[in-house]
């Protein structure tokens, strides 16, 4: 069995072979992407300086199968689960105009059996190591012409032909086309519509009924999807919150009006992302954003950031163009570690997305354990502003964070100082005391040091890094 991803976050792992056809470096390497934290890589199956998957000459001293197999087994090596997409540069050669209209362009018949004859190698020698296989990349794209690069009706019949191809032999995942979504000067481009047409093509014309029929489902598993939307910072991460989920919506429509609302087809997002050309903080944010929407989200299986590492016209990667050490790591790339690690820990979740995050979207994750440690919105309520503003906010050295219950009769503060790995919460009148009459982190006490606890009077105390606050009980003389 392929090595099943432990969480839906995944990265896409750029060009996997050099013009030589050695791999490139992240794949010779694949340290490099397991430590994103990443749970999947996108692999692109692409043929580099070889004719076809079979094809024995030798590049780098080794065979097409023999580069990928060492390419495949790194990356299990690893723990990270390989999604493969068998896209235009799996055939020589390309497609050119053949598919743009419903009637053939030369050559279409020819190229259409090509691809599925190495879509079929492909499968039948990765089969067991990976996770899922994705067809042709964008097939809605426009690629330089006035129609999309392939009509609806030739993606159902490729759709169909690779699934009869692969699917009653190896019991393979096999995602469809994934679909470009944008938003455009003209209005909002979901890809919802294409995707009804390759449905309809495929029911009506071309006997999708009869693959369900014989299979159990028809000839797809999933459906790609690439929603590229609110690309410049000043549409907001509200905007790109908001149209992010009415994409969704959209797309999730086109599959139920044919699956039904019971369907187990579910969305594949394969790209997503955004460019630090905007800013490395809008970046870090859209990210956050988009995760925490889809994250939540039963209908994504997959949640694939675009990409790696930036090139030419590209600059959502994770790392710049200047190489793959720790020097190139742009601040998106701390932030995909920290959503890596959300997506394995499913209760961090449900907690209110403005919680242990400061304005610019970063998350401070033992702000956010202590949150969860006494008791969540439950029993602290949400952050408010309580002069340092309502996200996480620099105080003294160290990070704050000030909660209130929605009645305001309960007020607490979660504090983290620097070069700790652990937060403390202070509340009641030791919190005000702290606050108010010792100046809090700028005044003598410094940080807590631990959370409240009970001196033997069980009465409240904390120790900070300077000095202890406690209760006494004081006896009356009469």
């Amino acid at each position: 069995m392929p090595l099943a991803p432990s969480s839906k976050l995944g990265i896409d792992g750029n060009n996997p072979l050099e013009p030589t056809g050695c791999p490139a470096p992240q794949m010779a390497e694949p340290g490099i992407i397991a430590g994103t934290g990443t749970s999947i890589v996108r692999l692109n199956f692409v043929l580099g300086p070889w004719d076809s998957p079979t094809d024995r000459s030798l590049y780098c001293g080794k065979t097409w199968l023999e580069t990928y197999n060492a390419i495949v087994d790194g990356l299990i090596s690893r723990n990270v689960a390989v999604y493969g997409l068998i896209g235009l540069e799996a055939v020589k050669p390309g497609p050119g105009d053949a598919f743009r209209r419903k009637t053939p362009g030369p050559g279409a018949e020819e190229w259409i059996r090509k691809y599925v004859e190495n879509f079929r190698t492909i499968v039948e020698n990765f089969h067991d190591r990976v996770w899922a296989f994705e067809l042709i990349n964008e097939p809605n794209s426009w690629a330089g012409g006035t129609t999309s690069l392939f009509h609806p009706y030739w993606m159902a019949r490729i759709q169909k032909e690779v699934y009869l191809a692969v699917k009653p032999t190896f019991n393979v995942r096999i995602i469809s086309g994934p679909i470009l979504a944008h938003d455009l000067p003209t209005g909002a481009d979901t890809g919802a519509s294409y995707l009804r047409q390759i449905y309809y093509y495929g029911i009506r014309e071309l006997g999708w009924g009869e693959v369900k029929a014989s299979l159990g489902s028809y000839p797809l598993d999933g459906v790609g999807y690439h929603p590229y939307i609110g690309q410049t910072r000043d549409k907001g991460t509200d905007y790109i919150r908001d149209t992010l989920r009415t994409y969704i919506n959209a797309i999730w429509e086109s599959i139920t009006l044919y699956e039904g609302k019971s369907t187990s087809t579910r969305i594949y997002i394969s790209e997503i992302g955004w460019g630090s050309d905007q800013g490395d903080d809008f970046q870090a944010a859209a990210m956050s954003t988009a995760f925490y929407a889809l994250l939540k989200d039963e209908r994504v299986a997959a949640i694939i950031w675009f990409c790696l590492r930036d090139f030419p016209g590209t600059t959502s990667g994770l790392y710049t163009q200047a190489g793959l050490g720790a020097f190139a790591r742009k601040p998106v790339y701390y932030r995909f570690q920290e959503w890596a690690n959300i997506s394995r820990t499913p209760e961090l979740l449900d907690v209110p997305p403005q919680v242990g995050r400061d304005a610019s979207g970063r998350i401070y994750w033992p702000i956010i354990e202590c949150y969860l440690r006494h008791g969540g919105e439950a029993r602290l309520g949400l952050p408010f502003d309580n002069g340092g503003g309502v996200p996480v906010h620099r105080w003294g050295n160290g990070w704050v964070q000030d909660f209130k219950t929605p009645d305001g009769s309960f007020k607490s503060i979660i504090m983290l100082r620097d070069g700790t790995s652990k937060a403390y919460i202070l509340w009641g009148p030791i919190r005000d005391y702290y606050i108010y009459e010792r100046g809090g982190a700028e005044g003598p006490l410094g940080y807590p040091v631990e959370d409240p606890t009970t001196d033997e009077w069980g009465l409240p105390k904390v120790r900070f890094e300077r000095g202890v606050i406690a209760f006494r009980p004081v006896a009356f003389l009469v």
